[in-house]
């Protein structure tokens, strides 16, 4: 094939009027596909379209693309027909079909329509039975940050222009070579930001907003193949024109998985190619020899520093950002931005400077990456020896950036421009850049609740959410760039980071937003983690990064405020922690996340040195254990008196079904309230006014007895009494006996509508969101139940939605078999009551707790054990099973094992077997429970009343792999099987089939 055209065969003419014919494919009207909430959580910066046209704005572009949203199939094809559209993007399920289905309507009728599916995991894929479907244009992976609806735009527009744009202008390319969807789609939502920014230091050398516009368009364009063969034909097409080829080391060659494919691509490119730039994106260290021959770079794709390396590759070997004129021993003597400076410091710079960018080509790389091709191609060609000495050179260089500056300028007007302001409202952003997942989900349904008028729905009940401050994830950028964090010190001891981190300074301009901000807060506050991927469909990160009470009621507003920094500057911290590593290193995500942070005001009122609300608690859409006349679709919640940490920690709390809210299984007699209702309760401790973030997130907590609320008056729609004489629940507290928490006058009596009210957020969050959802909350009764002052006027009662997220599907994947029909001599484990769905065969090893109960200590102690035998399997890559008595994750060391998500994280199957002869309910509705579900890790309950059990016997009978007083770990040779039935909630784990071969 022959070569395509060069810039330097081009008609002469300036680039002024040659730019003014790029990129004729401009997409300007998108029809996205999808439900409420998953359109929600793309417009998280206010209406998508207006995301766009900000961005758009920002770069001096034109023609922003706007977005209209349909919730169905249907909808779209009868839009389609009616109106044009540019591009359609959808989702994989959809309320009437799925992607599949929809994008072959589309190509059946419009086949150059470019469609594209956006997922929120890869396992989303498996509804598809033959991977990817073909009437699907290209599929990204949508991870938190709106950032990706830019790189889906630009992908389309330069798949579509860059023929044209080579051939009429030699518009650049980079070539990306990555076949994995996750890979490809976080990527390119690095590199076309890079680029953009890229751009944004080039307005400098447009002298008018159309100057700025048709330089825009020179930029260079991303081509993206996904194996050996697509990336070698899209080489071979643009050879003449490659800016940079960045590629993987291990994708597709002849249709099977070659694990040096990118390095075979790269050879062969750099034969004839010997000076294009190559960067690898792969954490296989074990190619750094080749890839050091090839004279190319590489960027370790899981490390943090990914998008620091990528930047730099771009910078310096692509010629983007500064000139940085530098001596022959390397060291940096001045810098250009723009090109009249580059042509100002040509005239002043050591002759020793000019010989050794002369040699590198660097002056015709930078003038090629600021989209000035034919001046690059002029000066390509020349060599030192084609002057008269050095300073001929110098002075040719000098000329010609004069002409092509003064040719530029003719006849042209140049203008100034000025920074635009904003506006606040109520739900209040500060900084730039995404809200994060848990910030997005508030705003969600903040706009479900205006939109439907729950605000006031029970009458006697108001739905709010409470005030709320958001700190974009640009912030954290800065911030952690700032503290110059080292990979060590990532890696290091989480009190150390945490030092580092609040002795680092935010800038002064987000300070004063934010101090503006925070004045409109009053009371306690609530500090919490907002990262990109945090109660998403991907992942929970449920409990994992920290969040802060602050007392915030010092009388200097300053020391406040401070106390508030600080508390940020911890959030940012957890970003970093043990535990935090952890749980990211066992998802599919490689790159470090990003942090945004919410600040609320806390539910609750004043008592004494206490603050809390009357009552808290979770709840969820779907009910995986109804009992006796509970549906599964009325969902279940799960409430505490005082703060949530009660029940997201596991503690003791009282569950109920919101369409069956007087049914309670889980005290099936009078004296069970006794043994195992809620007994304490917490609340934020007003009594310091500062707080150590050093010591932990639950520093300002306070754990309080019953009496203390009843002395509040704030247990009387809580609490019951214990009559021993009868053994009955009273709910009358003039009466004498123990103090239970039953929640009776609410659940029972009906004193507030708060099972009609949760009834109602689920289905309308479940219903916009097109998934079963989760939400936390808080009831402020204010002063229900207490006689008023004289003319003073009762206030309603306030449920106050903290939280929305959608709960995982448990999908595992693998064969389907009759649990009916398995042989009852090779079952190990048996339950009716078991989360997860699919089969798993890949599991070789069970660590089990020995004791069927315990004390606290020893608990404690257990959970060490089991996260020490984790951590060998983890790094040994043997997935396993893990069984033991009560609660796995409860921070009550009374009711099961009090293990952290660090201590389990390689565990696939997780079995919870009786506490002695002690019912503790499972974890459902916990931070642990979610992060469970969402990791996909089967879920077993063991009850002898449903039928269930676990073969201990012949596990005892095994020789243990290691074992003490407490923990057992015993290992086969061939896997046990586990068969799960998650649409009739049952379980089998089978024994391996060879009895004698255990390893």
């Amino acid at each position: 094939m022959a070569p395509a055209t060069t810039a330097s065969s081009l008609p002469a003419r300036s680039w002024y009027e040659t730019f003014r014919h790029l990129m004729p494919f401009r997409i300007r009207e998108i029809l996205m596909v999808s439900s409420a909430y998953d359109a929600f959580a793309l417009e998280e910066d206010g209406p998508l379209t207006d995301q766009l046209f900000t961005r758009y704005s920002e770069l001096h572009l034109s023609d922003a693309p706007r977005i209209l949203h349909v919730p169905t199939a249907r909808a779209a094809m009868d839009l389609l027909i009616e109106r044009r559209f540019d591009l359609v993007i959808t989702v994989a399920h959809l309320e009437d079909g799925d992607a599949a289905t929809l994008s072959r309507q589309i190509k059946e009728r419009y086949p150059a329509l470019p469609v594209v599916l956006l997922i929120f995991d890869e396992v989303e894929l498996q509804r598809f039975p033959d991977g990817r479907p073909k009437t699907i244009d290209r599929i990204f992976l949508w991870t938190g940050d709106a950032q990706i609806m830019i790189a889906v735009i630009k992908h389309i527009e330069d798949a579509r222009n860059v023929a044209h744009d080579t051939r009429v202008a030699g518009v650049q390319v980079i070539l990306v070579v990555e076949d994995q969807i996750r890979a490809y789609s976080t990527f390119l939502g690095l590199l076309y930001p890079e680029l953009t920014t890229h751009a944004q230091s080039l307005i400098s050398d447009g002298v008018n907003d159309l100057h700025r516009v048709r330089r825009m368009r020179a930029r260079p364009k991303i081509l993206l193949a996904t194996d050996f063969e697509e990336g070698m034909a899209l080489y071979r097409r643009f050879r003449g024109h490659m800016l940079a080829l960045i590629t993987d080391i291990r994708y597709p060659r002849n249709g099977v998985e070659e694990a040096e494919g990118g390095l075979q691509l790269a050879e062969m490119i750099r034969e004839a190619s010997p000076e294009l730039p190559i960067m690898f994106q792969s954490s296989e260290r074990s190619a750094a020899k080749r890839v050091a021959a090839l004279n190319a770079s590489l960027a370790n794709k899981k490390s943090p520093r990914f998008p620091l390396q990528v930047r730099e590759f771009l910078r310096t070997v692509l010629g983007f950002g500064d000139f940085v004129f530098r001596l022959r021993d390397g060291s940096e003597i001045a810098r250009a931005g723009s090109i009249y400076e580059m042509e100002k410091l040509l005239g002043e710079v050591p002759a020793d400077s000019i010989v050794h960018h002369s040699v590198r080509n660097d002056f015709s790389v930078w003038l090629k990456a600021r989209s000035m091709f034919d001046l690059a191609n002029r000066i390509r060609p020349k060599t030192l020896e084609d002057f008269d000495g050095v300073e001929e050179a110098r002075q040719y260089l000098i000329r010609v950036l004069q002409e092509a500056r003064n040719n530029e300028q003719a006849g042209v007007i140049t203008d100034m421009s000025a920074a635009p302001s904003g506006s606040e409202n109520r739900f209040v952003r500060v900084g730039k850049g995404s809200l994060g997942g848990k910030a997005r989900s508030l705003a969600f349904i903040n706009s479900l609740i205006e939109r439907h008028r729950l605000r006031d729905f029970p009458e006697d009940l108001e739905i709010r959410i409470p005030k709320t401050i958001v700190v974009g994830t640009h912030e954290f950028d800065r911030f952690i760039d700032q503290c110059r964090i080292t990979d060590a010190m990532r890696q290091g001891d989480d009190r150390r980071i945490t030092q580092k981190l609040l002795e680092g300074t935010f800038r002064t301009k987000f300070l004063d937003q934010l101090f503006s901000a925070f004045l409109a807060l009053k009371g306690p506050l609530s500090v919490r983690s907002s990262s990109l991927l945090e109660d998403s469909r991907v992942a929970a990160f449920a409990g994992v990064y920290a969040t802060y009470l602050l007392p915030n009621n010092h009388r200097d507003v300053a020391v406040r405020f401070s106390e508030l920094r600080r508390a940020i500057k911890g959030v940012y911290a957890s970003t970093f922690s043990r535990e935090a590593r952890s749980y990211i290193a066992s998802t599919p995500h490689g790159i470090e996340e990003k942090m945004g942070v919410v600040i609320q005001q806390v539910v609750g009122q004043r008592f004494g040195d206490r603050f809390y609300p009357q009552l808290s608690g979770v709840a969820q859409s779907y009910n995986y254990y109804p009992f006796g006349s509970q549906k599964a679709e009325d969902g279940v919640a799960v409430i505490a008196l005082g703060l949530g940490h009660m029940v997201m920690t596991g503690g003791r709390a009282l569950r109920f079904s919101p369409g069956a809210p007087a049914v309670l299984p889980q005290f099936p007699s009078a004296r069970a309230y006794v043994e195992f209702a809620q007994k304490q309760f917490y609340a934020v401790n007003l009594a310091e006014p500062e707080v150590d973030v050093l010591e932990g997130p639950a520093v300002s907590l306070a754990l309080q007895e019953l009496s203390v609320a009843e002395q509040d008056g704030t247990f009387a729609l809580a609490g019951s009494v214990y009559s021993a004489e009868d053994d009955a629940i009273r709910d009358n507290l003039k009466l004498r006996g123990p103090r239970i928490v039953t929640f009776h006058n609410i659940l029972k009596w009906n004193a507030l509508p708060l099972a009609e009210a949760l009834a109602a957020l689920l289905k309308l969050a479940r219903d916009a969101m097109a998934s079963e959802i989760e939400i936390e909350f808080a009831l402020d009764i204010a002063d229900w139940g207490r006689p008023l002052a004289p003319g003073a006027r009762r206030r309603i009662p306030r449920l106050y939605v903290l939280q929305l997220r959608p709960m995982a599907t448990m999908e595992l994947g693998g064969p389907r078999v009759d649990l009916d029909e398995l042989p009852p001599e090779r079952i190990l484990c048996r339950t009716s009551r078991a989360l997860g769905h699919g089969f798993l065969g890949v599991i070789r090893d069970v660590v089990y707790v020995k004791p069927d109960d315990f004390r606290s200590g020893v608990s404690r102690r257990a959970a060490q054990e089991v996260g020490a035998i984790n951590q060998k399997l983890q790094a040994d890559g043997r997935p396993y099973m893990l069984a033991g008595p009560g609660r796995w994750g409860t921070q009550d060391p009374t009711l099961g094992i009090p293990v952290q998500w660090s201590q389990i994280a390689g565990a696939k199957v997780m079995v919870e077997t009786p506490l002695g002869q002690r019912h503790v309910d499972p974890s459902q509705g916990t931070h642990f429970f979610h992060n469970l579900t969402s990791h996909r890790i089967g879920y077993l309950t063991v009850s002898p009343a449903m039928q269930g059990f676990l073969d201990r016997k012949w596990l005892d009978s095994l020789p243990a792999r290691t074992e003490s007083e407490l923990v057992r770990h015993v290992a086969f040779d061939e896997p046990i099987e586990v068969h799960m039935d998650g649409m009739r909630s049952r379980a089998v784990v089978l024994k391996p089939k060879a009895r004698d071969g255990f390893d």
